[in-house]
C-alpha cells in the first residue's frame, strides 16, 4: 500500500494537512466577507471593533492552552475539543446577524467566546506538526500549504454561492470548523514534553517570555507586533476596496493572495535553511509593494493593480510568519515549544491585531473625508511597513539561526 495512503490511518501525519485544510477553509469563508456583511447591515462603524475585540480576547488564551499542551493534555485532543466548540460559537455569531439578535450577541459569541476558543489553534497545530515531523524545516511548509489551499476553496465557495455579503457564509464556515475538530482526533498522539509544575507562570504560559532575553528573538517578536499593525488593514478593508473598484466577488478575488502563498510555502520548504534575516526583509518588502499597488489601483480605478497587490500577501505571510514559527521552533527547548508558538500568536493575532484594528480603523476614519482617501490610506500603511523593515534591519544584526545555537532557549 502506498505510504501516503497509510499516513491517513489514525495517527498518520497526513491528518495534520487535513486539519490545516478544514481550519483555514472556515477562516477563508468568513474573514474576508465580514466587513461587507457588516456594511450590508449598516454596521460599518463596527468593523474596527469587530476586528479588535477578537484579538483582545485572544491575547490570553494561546499561552494558557499552550501551557496545557506542554504539561498536561495531549495536544491533538485539546485542539480537537477547541475546534468543535469553536464551530458552535461561530454558528451562533453569524446567526445573531442573520436573525437580528442584536450586536451584543454578536460580540459575545464571536468576539468573546469564539476568539478565546479559536486563538490557540494555529499554535497547537503547528506544535503538533513540528513535534511529529522528522524534518520540520522541510515538511512543515509543505503541510501548511494544505491550509492555504483550504482558504482558497473557502473563498471560492462563498463567492460561487453568492454569499459575499451574507451571514450564511459564517454559518457554513462553522460546519467546516466543527468537522475540523473531529479530524483532529485522527492526528498523531502528541504527549506533553514539559514537566508538571505548580508554578503559576506555567499555568499562564508566561515562561515563554524568556525569549525576549535573546537579541535576535527579541527583535523578531517586537517586529511581529509592529508589522501586524499595518497588516491588519488587509482583511479589514481590502474587500470593501475591491467593491469600490467594481468587483462583485471580493471573497474569490482575495484568494489570489492564498494562491501566491502556496508557491511561497513550497519555496520555503527548500530555502528555509537560508538566511532568516533575508526572508524576513523580503516579506516586509512584499507588504510595501502590496500597499503601493493598492495606491496605484486607487489612482487609475482598475482592478489589475489591486489583484497583483493581493498576490503579495503570499510571500509576505509565508516568509515572515511561517518562517518565524520555524525560527522560534529551532531556538527553544522542547518543554517551551508550544508556549513559544503561542507567544507568537499572542503578539501577532492578539497584541498586534488589537492595535492594528484600532489604529487602522481610526486612520481610515480620519482620511475618509479627503478626496482620494484610498490613496492616503494605503500610502500611509506602506510607510508604516517600511518603518518596520528599517527597525528590523537595524536591530537584527546577525543571523544567529545558523550559528549552531538550536534549542538554546529553555525555561
Amino acid at each position: 500500500m502506498p505510504s501516503f495512503i497509510t499516513q491517513f490511518k489514525k495517527g498518520g501525519t497526513s491528518w495534520i494537512g487535513v486539519v490545516f485544510f478544514l481550519w483555514l477553509s472556515a477562516q477563508g469563508m468568513w474573514i474576508p466577507a465580514m466587513s461587507n456583511i457588516l456594511s450590508q447591515r449598516d454596521m460599518a462603524w463596527v468593523i474596527p471593533y469587530a476586528f479588535a475585540v477578537a484579538p483582545f480576547a485572544s491575547i490570553f488564551s494561546p499561552l494558557i492552552f499552550g501551557a496545557l499542551a506542554d504539561q498536561k493534555v495531549q495536544a491533538q485532543k485539546l485542539v480537537g475539543a477547541l475546534g468543535a466548540a469553536g464551530g458552535v460559537t461561530l454558528a451562533l455569531s453569524f446567526a445573531s446577524l442573520q436573525y437580528g439578535w442584536g450586536g451584543a450577541w454578536f460580540f459575545l459569541s464571536m468576539q468573546g467566546l469564539t476568539a478565546l476558543i479559536s486563538a490557540p489553534m494555529g499554535a497547537l497545530i503547528a506544535s503538533i506538526a513540528m513535534s511529529n515531523f522528522s524534518n520540520p524545516d522541510r515538511q512543515f511548509p509543505l503541510c501548511r500549504t494544505w491550509g492555504t489551499v483550504g482558504w482558497i476553496v473557502g473563498g471560492l465557495i462563498v463567492s460561487a454561492l453568492m454569499l459575499d455579503q451574507s451571514a450564511y457564509s459564517g454559518m457554513l464556515a462553522a460546519g467546516f470548523r466543527f468537522l475540523m475538530g473531529l479530524s483532529c482526533l485522527m492526528m498523531p498522539v502528541t504527549v506533553p514534553e514539559g514537566k508538571k509544575s505548580n508554578d503559576w507562570r506555567d499555568y499562564l504560559g508566561l515562561k515563554a517570555v524568556v525569549m525576549f532575553k535573546q537579541r535576535d528573538l527579541r527583535v523578531f517578536l517586537i517586529t511581529t507586533v509592529l508589522l501586524s499593525i499595518p497588516l491588519s488593514a488587509f482583511y479589514m478593508y481590502t474587500a470593501p476596496f475591491l467593491v469600490h473598484l467594481g468587483s462583485a466577488t471580493p471573497s474569490a478575488n482575495m484568494t489570489i493572495g492564498q494562491g501566491s502563498e502556496i508557491f511561497a510555502l513550497l519555496a520555503l520548504g527548500w530555502i528555509s535553511k537560508g538566511k532568516i534575516r533575508l526572508l524576513f526583509l523580503v516579506a516586509m518588502g512584499a507588504a510595501v509593494v502590496q500597499y503601493s499597488l493598492f495606491v496605484a489601483a486607487g489612482i487609475n480605478g482598475g482592478l489589475a493593480a489591486a489583484y497583483i497587490g493581493i498576490s503579495m500577501h503570499g510571500p509576505c505571510f509565508a516568509f515572515f510568519f511561517i518562517t518565524g514559527q520555524m525560527f522560534v521552533n529551532r531556538r527553544v527547548s522542547g518543554e517551551l515549544r508550544t508556549q513559544a508558538q503561542a507567544l507568537i500568536t499572542v503578539l501577532a493575532n492578539g497584541v498586534g491585531a488589537v492595535m492594528g484594528s484600532l489604529v487602522c480603523g481610526w486612520y481610515f476614519a480620519s482620511v475618509a473625508g479627503l478626496s482620494h482617501h484610498w490613496l492616503w490610506f494605503w500610502g500611509g500603511l506602506a510607510v508604516m511597513v517600511l518603518a518596520c523593515g528599517v527597525y528590523f534591519l537595524i536591530g537584527f544584526r546577525r543571523d544567529e539561526s545558523e550559528d549552531g545555537g538550536d534549542a538554546n532557549v529553555s525555561a
